[in-house]
């Protein structure tokens, strides 16, 4: 892992544990140098690790319109479609090692993820964490980056925005 900038030392599990709000979220092709932003450039989103080894890491995009019904049953199959795919959670255990925080998946909105381990380069400067995942395309050799950044939180009631 990188040196924290601060003069902290070490990325540690000691020093991520808290609660982080999503600043931004990008998937790079490095193929193309094609960027996107899957929730849009303010993306809203909460991930907390505890000092016994559990994490919970959940975004969406801001703009998210109600649904029609309070029932969720009630509603079309395209309006639970657009909630699906503008929202993302999972939860589970997690751990450093080797220069990565790796996330052992055991829940998950998406069903996919279920007992996946996710790995993340890390880096920690400040209160700034970025998190790097690669992932792997169809295409032999073609790979994207999922750049996460989140700010540390503060104490309830200050200036942080949802989530």
């Amino acid at each position: 892992m990188t040196r924290d900038d601060a003069g902290s030392g070490a990325l540690s599990t000691e020093t991520l544990v808290g609660a982080w709000l999503l600043v931004g979220w990008t998937i790079e092709y490095p193929a193309t140098a094609r960027v996107t932003q899957p929730f849009g450039p303010q993306p809203q989103g909460l991930l907390v690790y505890t000092g016994d080894g559990r994490m919970s890491a959940v975004m969406q995009r801001p703009d998210r319109p109600a649904l029609s019904r309070a029932d969720v049953h009630a509603v079309s199959d395209a309006e639970k479609a657009a909630a699906f795919s503008s929202y993302l959670h999972y939860a589970g255990r997690w751990h450093v090692d080797d220069g990565c925080v790796i996330h052992d998946v055991d829940c998950a909105m998406n069903p996919n993820l279920l007992g996946t381990r996710q790995a993340r380069r890390a880096s920690l400067r400040g209160d700034v964490l970025e998190l790097v995942a690669e992932e792997a395309l169809q295409a032999p050799g073609h790979v994207r980056l999922h750049r996460i950044v989140w700010r540390r939180a503060t104490r309830a009631g200050s200036r942080d925005r949802r989530c």
